[in-house]
């Protein structure tokens, strides 16, 4: 079991984002495959990433024996509880920088996360910033405490501590640092990651975002096909941007994100926004990007369903005090 400690300052320092990115996805994701865990809703996911490594065949023996995907140990033994004890792996949740461009850490990661994560990354993110929103929705409605209490079946709110059954055994005090909560799709089961250095970082609470059979099949089955549907839509760059624009964010990181020049992502920005599909805003000398609902509803063609209460996906403060639903890795201004 992992407790964790707040005080009143932790409590109202308390911040929802809605991604840790996809390079830690993808640390989480050979964790998966290699535990064979995610049970039925990652079926479709486990064979079509086995087939790919199979044709890639490079990397491919690290994760899979002459009959698949080989399972490794229970999580209290697994390759991640080990990880989660070194500070890479705090530093690669809690990145505030961590875009889809970050470089993975190693060639087994690099190779699952083009195979596994990059493929459905745009319908993923989508779906991570709706469970994101929709906690949003449950903290201003019923408050902190029904938000804590309705994370997880394995996580437990009893004031003063949140007890997640990881498979480790740790006392965490936040001490007036605040805790970061963020959805994964790849993580089988919910984890507290806290830098072993001692910095004064919020530790990040990192859950298992609930994934039902039948949007899984979305997912997985339609990933590539939304991205041509959309593409032949409205262009291949526009059909990025607005992908891109599942998590708000400021016009040179909407072209850092694609590789384009800010005044070329301007200009996409622009035509996007006079079609009604992207809003933008203003603040101080950072224009900020977001979907509109017609945007966000283009943007998961192919995808889960949209929840139609989601229209503008980032910067809402919600909650007591300084109670954060703040952007993701990745969005910032």
């Amino acid at each position: 079991m992992q407790n964790v400690h707040f005080t009143i300052d932790d409590l109202a320092k308390l911040k929802i984002v809605p991604t840790v990115g996809p390079v830690a996805e993808a640390v989480f994701a050979v964790d998966l495959l290699r535990r064979g865990a995610g049970g039925a809703p990652f079926a479709k996911w486990r064979e079509a990433v086995g087939l790919r490594m199979r044709r890639a065949r490079s990397s491919a023996d690290a994760l899979t024996g002459p009959g698949g995907l080989r399972p490794r140990p229970a999580p209290e033994s697994g390759e991640l509880q080990q990880r989660a004890r070194g500070s890479w792996l705090f530093d690669l949740v809690s990145s505030e920088g961590a875009a889809d461009d970050v470089e993975c850490l190693d060639p087994v990661m690099e190779r699952v996360h083009d195979l596994g994560v990059a493929p459905y990354w745009a319908q993923a993110r989508t779906h991570l910033q709706l469970d994101r929103d929709r906690r949003c929705r449950l903290l201003v409605g019923g408050g902190i405490e029904h938000l804590l209490s309705t994370l997880h079946a394995w996580i437990d709110w009893s004031p003063p501590v949140l007890t997640v059954a990881s498979g480790r055994t740790q006392e965490i005090e936040l001490r007036g640092n605040g805790l970061v909560i963020v959805p994964s799709l790849f993580l089988a089961q919910p984890m507290v990651f806290a830098d072993p250095a001692g910095t004064d970082r919020a530790p990040v609470l990192v859950y298992p975002a609930p994934l039902d059979l039948d949007t899984a099949d979305s997912l997985w089955s339609a990933a590539r096909a939304g991205d041509r549907a959309l593409a032949a839509l409205v262009g291949r760059t526009r059909a990025k941007v607005l992908q891109a624009l599942t998590e708000t964010c400021s016009t040179s990181e909407l072209g850092r994100r694609l590789g384009i020049s800010p005044a070329a992502a301007s200009q996409h920005a622009t035509v996007l926004r006079e079609a009604g599909l992207v809003t933008s805003r203003r603040r101080s000398n950072t224009m900020l990007h977001s979907l509109t609902a017609l945007g966000s509803a283009l943007a998961m063609v192919g995808g889960p369903a949209l929840d139609s209460g989601t229209a503008e996906p980032a910067r809402t403060t919600c909650g007591p005090a300084r109670t954060t639903c703040g952007p993701g890795p990745g969005a910032r201004a």
